[in-house]
């Protein structure tokens, strides 16, 4: 019970430093996007095609009078639209952590990605995978995927989920799967909740986090366990958490700091850069590989179920 005390006060005072400077950095990105201000020019729809004439519209419901902010949404859709509009189905893939990885760039994404393509291929599907990238690599964009996750994801996935809509509109008999791991589940959960009442969209959701609280909707299925040992982070067994990553969090609180300002610069140096400090957390169990008896097998089944022999 001490651990789990201990844990809670660091994870409650470290969120109170993040959402403050999560408030921030949100002010410094609203002022950026605002000074770039609207353009006036009135765009020349009679000379574009109809899915030019219909993303463009759609692009000002979604994102609002920002020339530029448009231009950026219909650049990215029309891309989208080019890569999928041969294809059977397109795979949109969601990483874990900041989502600033490809999950084919993980070893577990990696391993699943193969499992679902191999059984997609024996169906006769012709596919196109699509890597979704959350976050880019400024403290900014870290600070906005922070509060955004924290928010259920409310501007990011509505955003994709809009996209994906457009595209089962536009491409005749085209379906959708949405993959994601760790708290790239929780994001495609949200996208699948914006598209549940579309029959094209399917998505695949492995090992959300206990914090994350969202409902199991649509055609969705959700793994929360591998088959060979539990999953502390999906299962919030906080003890086997701190037991694992005392260590660092002993070190993180005690990085030397002058001022409240120093002190939030250091941690955020520390939990930003993983993969360059060392201190990602981790979390025993929390591991899914295509070959463990609750991931590939499992997996498999839901993709003959909604797929079957294209």
């Amino acid at each position: 019970m001490k651990t789990s005390r201990r844990f809670l006060v660091l994870c409650k005072g470290m969120l109170a430093v993040f959402l403050a400077a999560c408030l921030l950095g949100l002010v410094i990105y609203a002022v950026g996007g605002h000074s770039r201000g609207t353009n006036s020019s009135k765009l020349s729809l009679e000379s574009m095609s109809t899915v030019e004439q219909q993303a463009w519209q759609l692009a000002r419901e979604v994102v609002g009078a920002s020339r530029d902010a448009q231009e950026q949404f219909v650049t990215e859709l029309l891309a989208l639209y080019a890569e999928v509009k041969d294809s059977d189905l397109a795979i949109f893939c969601n990483p874990g952590g900041w989502g600033k990885e490809p999950l084919s760039s993980d070893y577990q994404g990696r391993s699943c990605l193969a499992g679902i393509e191999t059984s997609l291929t024996k169906m006769g599907y012709k596919y196109y995978r699509i890597e979704d990238i959350r976050t880019g690599s400024s403290l900014v964009e870290y600070l906005y995927e922070f509060k955004e996750h924290l928010t259920h994801y409310p501007s990011k996935a509505k955003e994709l989920a809009t996209k994906i809509d457009f595209l089962t509109q536009q491409v005749a008999g085209l379906k959708i799967m949405i993959i994601g791991q760790s708290s790239g589940a929780a994001f495609a959960s949200e996208v699948a909740s914006y598209l549940e009442d579309n029959p094209e969209v399917y998505s695949i959701q492995v090992g959300r986090p206990f914090w994350y609280r969202g409902l199991q909707v649509g055609q969705s299925l959700v793994i929360d366990s591998n088959g060979i040992g539990a999953d502390a982070v999906t299962e919030r067994d906080l003890v086997a958490l701190f037991k694992t990553n005392w260590a660092r969090l002993f070190i993180m609180n005690h990085v030397p700091s002058f001022t409240p300002f120093d002190w939030v610069i250091t941690r955020a140096v520390l939990i930003f850069g993983p993969s360059k400090y060392g201190f990602g957390l981790r979390a025993p169990g929390h591991e899914y590989m295509w070959e463990y008896p609750g991931v590939g097998p499992v997996i498999e089944a839901f993709l003959v179920k909604n797929f079957g022999t294209q």
